[in-house]
């Protein structure tokens, strides 16, 4: 009996728990070709960035080890 008792209350939680994250779907919004006309706002344009790896060198009494250095070759812009 114990065992029947059991198996229900862990099936109940297994149910619970999936009708939760089932139910935070969100549903798309159905407003239509006016979200459209709406939705003109500008966007970013990605940056290009490129990688340079920088050997380690001996400054003075400083050693600096060998490290990546990124250097922003084009900045993002505004886009329409």
């Amino acid at each position: 009996m114990k065992r029947i008792i059991k198996n229900i209350w862990v099936m109940t939680i297994i149910i619970l728990l999936c009708s939760c994250t089932l139910a935070r779907k969100s549903k798309p919004d159905q407003s239509g070709s006016n979200s459209k006309l709406e939705n003109k706002s500008p966007s970013l344009t990605l940056p290009k960035v490129r990688k340079v790896w920088v050997p380690e060198k001996i400054e003075g009494d400083k050693y600096i080890e060998g490290h990546w250095m990124w250097v922003l070759e084009r900045t993002t812009t505004w886009s329409q």
